[in-house]
């Protein structure tokens, strides 16, 4: 019997374990699934610049026989129409670099908005769940919070300061209203219920108790009282000479 009551209290706290890993596993992965499916559907349109950016500087070397062995011939050793080649590839190289920076900004924000998107669908999958498949519902919902995270993280890249605020924004504002819908608005409706049903008949007894005791205190106070009184008169009594 023993024996079963102690194996009861393990049992319980290696299943709360093996729930609490399998919600952060869940959680990391619907992230890790959120975000490959946004760059799989939603790829960086800087990456092409990058390729094409790479062909130029191929072709910068080749005009200066970097693939020789003697390694790259020096500018001064070129003629005129190398060096003025040179200096359009260049050219090209920065103005793609220019385009790349602003198409990786521009996709920065527009993931950071997708990602927050998506995050608050999560949480709001969970809240609806609510605690009839509680694991399952914290996972979901720790799986939102990563990914707004993430979110959070490309906003803060996109190197835009009214972009950066209005993302931090929009992630404390779903956070907060979220955060009060599963944690703080349940407690609140289950409260008049506890007042209703427990209330006054806590209530009654904090008062019924106190007012038990002191009628008890004072039915032993007033038993004292006249044992001292007869006490008194019994002393009086017996050192009255004329009694």
């Amino acid at each position: 019997m023993d024996d079963t009551r102690r194996t009861e209290p393990a049992t319980a706290i290696g299943r709360g374990v093996l729930q609490a890993i399998f919600t952060v596993f869940l959680g990391l992965m619907i992230t890790a699934v959120v975000g490959v499916g946004v760059y799989t559907f939603h790829p960086n349109p800087a990456a092409d610049t990058q390729e094409q950016v790479q062909a130029l500087y191929q072709e910068r070397e080749r005009l200066q026989g970097c693939a020789s062995i003697q390694g790259c011939v020096p500018l001064e050793q070129l003629s005129e129409a190398e060096r003025a080649e040179l200096d359009a590839i260049d050219a090209q190289v920065l103005e793609l670099q220019q385009a790349a920076d602003a198409q990786r900004e521009a996709w920065s924000q527009s993931t950071s908005v997708i990602l927050i998107v998506i995050a608050t669908a999560l949480m709001a999958v969970a809240l609806l769940l609510g605690d009839s498949v509680t694991v399952l519902s914290n996972g979901i919902l720790l799986g939102g919070l990563f990914t707004m995270l993430y979110g959070v993280g490309w906003g803060l890249a996109s190197g835009n300061s009214l972009t950066r605020f209005l993302v931090l924004v929009a992630a404390l504002a779903v956070s907060l209203g979220l955060g009060y819908l599963k944690f703080v608005r349940p407690r609140r409706e289950l409260a008049p219920e506890t007042t209703a049903a427990g209330a006054p008949a806590t209530a009654g007894t904090a008062i019924d108790a106190p007012s038990e005791q002191l009628a008890a205190l004072a039915a032993r106070v007033a038993d004292l009282e006249r044992r001292l009184a007869a006490a008194a008169a019994g002393l009086g009594d017996a050192g009255d000479p004329a009694r």
